[in-house]
C-alpha cells in the first residue's frame, strides 16, 4: 500500500515522487464497478476522483468468489426496490448460491474496513508530508524572507540617515574650506598689498 496516499493525493497536488502506474487489471475491474461500491450519505457530495479511488482500491483488494465487495455492487445495482431489508435480502440470496453466507460477508466487511483504517493512515501520513513540504516549509521560507526585508528595510534606513549626516558634514565641511580659502585670499592679497606698498616707500624715502 505504498501507493496509497501519495495516489490520491498527486489528483489535487504535485507530490514530491512520482506515483507509480496502476496494474492493467485494476483499471479494468474499476471501469468495471460502479461508483456505488461505497454507500456515501446523499449530503455528501464526494469528488469524482476519491469515488474512483476507493472504486480501484476495493477492486485491488478483491479476493477471488462472492465477498463484501460483489454484495455492495449488487445491493447498489439493486437501488429499484425501494425497501431496504428487501434489497439487502435479495442480494444476498443471489450471492448464497455461489457460496456466500454471513459469516464470510461479516467476515470480508471487517476485511475492508481495516483496509480503509489501513488506508487512511497512509494517506494522512503522506498529507503530514505534503504538508511539511508545500506548507510548512515554504511558510518558514516566507518568514525567513519577511524577516530578511525587515532587516533590509532596517539598514536601509540607516544607511540612509547616514547618507544624510555625511551630505551634512560634507556641506558643513565644503562650507567651511570655501570660508578658509575666501579669507586666506583676502589676508594674502591684504599682505602682498601691504608689501609692494612698502617696497616703493622704501625706494622713495630711503636714500
Amino acid at each position: 500500500m505504498a501507493r496509497i496516499g501519495k495516489k490520491i493525493l498527486s489528483a489535487f497536488i504535485e507530490t514530491t515522487e512520482p506515483s507509480p502506474a496502476e496494474p492493467s487489471k485494476i483499471e479494468a475491474a474499476a471501469a468495471a464497478a460502479p461508483a456505488q461500491a461505497v454507500q456515501a450519505s446523499p449530503a455528501a457530495q464526494s469528488d469524482q476522483r476519491f469515488a474512483d479511488y476507493f472504486d480501484k482500491l476495493f477492486s485491488d483488494a478483491n479476493i477471488p468468489g462472492p465477498d463484501y465487495f460483489e454484495f455492495s455492487k449488487m445491493v447498489a445495482a439493486m437501488q429499484v426496490i425501494s425497501d431496504e431489508r428487501a434489497r439487502y435480502y435479495a442480494a444476498f440470496a443471489g450471492l448464497q448460491v455461489q457460496g456466500l453466507d454471513k459469516q464470510k460477508l461479516l467476515s470480508t466487511a471487517a476485511e475492508y474496513l481495516r483496509m480503509l483504517t489501513a488506508d487512511a493512515g497512509q494517506f494522512r501520513k503522506t498529507v503530514e508530508a505534503a504538508l511539511q513540504e508545500k506548507v510548512h516549509s515554504r511558510t518558514a521560507e516566507a518568514d525567513e524572507k519577511s524577516r530578511r526585508i525587515q532587516a533590509l528595510s532596517q539598514e536601509i534606513l540607516k544607511l540612509q540617515e547616514e547618507i544624510a549626516a555625511m551630505q551634512r558634514e560634507i556641506g558643513e565641511n565644503s562650507d567651511k574650506l570655501t570660508a578658509s580659502s575666501n579669507a586666506y585670499a583676502t589676508e594674502s592679497s591684504r599682505r602682498k598689498q601691504q608689501i609692494e606698498s612698502d617696497i616703493r616707500k622704501i625706494d622713495n624715502y630711503i636714500q
